[in-house]
């Protein structure tokens, strides 16, 4: 995942929401995108004889171990402007939040849905950050600021941008 794709999935969530992605431009190496003071931030995931790190004082023998270290303690480890922790995984596995029972947690992991439209035509997507849709496929709205007339959406568990003109609202 690029880092402006990581930007547009963190842009309406909460403050401390992260993901760990693979970084586009070099295969096998990944990074941590957080929202912190309502912005994306990307940390560079390092990696040498066999240990990830993101501050040279603190190595991990996995992804998860890091992750799971800075759950509990700041990333201002290694980066003294970011005093935060990994709170909120962007995609939560979908049996805890159900298991939780609180509407209110449950909302800050998932979009507001601002609309059901219904796809007139087929389109296919031409990237990872594109949703395909088939003719009568139900696509949730999540946001409509686009100013090139592409709207955010989900299909089938799918997120993505679509041409808004291949589908019609639903009242």
């Amino acid at each position: 995942m690029e880092r402006l794709q990581a930007e547009t999935e963190l842009i309406n969530r909460v403050n401390s929401t992260y993901l760990v992605r693979h970084r586009t431009k070099e295969s096998g190496e990944y990074a941590i995108s957080i929202k912190y003071n309502n912005e994306a931030k990307h940390i560079k995931i390092l990696t040498r004889d066999g240990f990830f790190h993101i501050a040279e004082n603190r190595k991990f023998k996995s992804l998860m171990e890091l992750v799971e270290y800075y759950k509990h303690h700041s990333l201002k480890e290694g980066f003294r402007t970011l005093d935060t922790t990994l709170q909120f995984p962007y995609k939560e596995p979908e049996h805890s939040a159900g298991q939780r029972g609180n509407r209110t947690g449950n909302s800050l992991l998932s979009p507001k849905v601002l609309g059901i439209a219904i796809a007139r035509y087929d389109f296919c997507a031409r990237d990872m950050r594109e949703l395909s849709l088939l003719k009568g496929d139900m696509v949730k709205i999540y946001t409509k600021m686009s100013a090139n007339g592409w709207w955010r959406g989900e299909v089938n568990g799918r997120v993505g941008w679509f041409p808004s003109t291949y589908v019609e609202e639903d009242e």
